[in-house]
């Protein structure tokens, strides 16, 4: 099934279940992703024969990196990758194992959003650890530290916003 951006954008504010996977490979992934995604090549999908096969190379360390379990946690699979195509080839491969709910978003070079590169991510989580925080909150979702401005998640203001207050 197919997604549009704000549909996917829905999602990620409002379904703590959903997985959310970059198809591309490690060096596109790291260059820059949609926050809270997680890395499977597509070759890595396709090259699997069997649905177990698909955890233990890489859905489940994405599922266990948002505090779930892939076959007990996820609601939904969605996949993307730079203009769709590959994605799409691996929402079918994963369909023809069986899975359900499993999306197709478009690409990355479409997204109208926030981009964070790997590095930006580890710098987040590290400076979060060096204060003592546990980052709770997921991706995507608002909260209000009293400044009077929307946060989005762990990454702070919407897209181009600093209103100063660190957050």
């Amino acid at each position: 099934m197919e997604l549009d951006h704000a549909e996917l954008q829905e999602m990620l504010a409002n379904d703590p279940y959903m997985l959310l996977v970059d198809v591309r490979d490690e060096e596109e992934f790291d260059a820059g992703h949609i926050p809270g995604a997680g890395n499977m090549s597509v070759d890595d999908i396709v090259d699997c024969l069997f649905d177990e096969a698909l955890g233990e190379r890489g859905l489940d360390a994405i599922a266990n990196g948002k505090g779930m379990e892939l076959s007990d946690d996820a609601s939904v699979i969605v996949l993307y990758s730079n203009a769709g195509e590959r994605s799409a080839r691996a929402c079918e491969h994963m369909e023809s194992l069986g899975y359900v709910n499993v999306y197709n978003a478009p690409g990355l070079s479409s997204w109208p959003y926030e981009v964070v590169t790997t590095a930006e991510e580890a710098a987040v989580a590290a400076a979060l650890a060096q204060n003592g925080v546990v980052a709770t909150q997921e991706v995507g979702q608002s909260h209000d530290c009293g400044c009077g401005h929307d946060h989005h998640g762990e990454h702070g203001h919407e897209h181009g916003h600093d209103c100063g207050c660190n957050h």
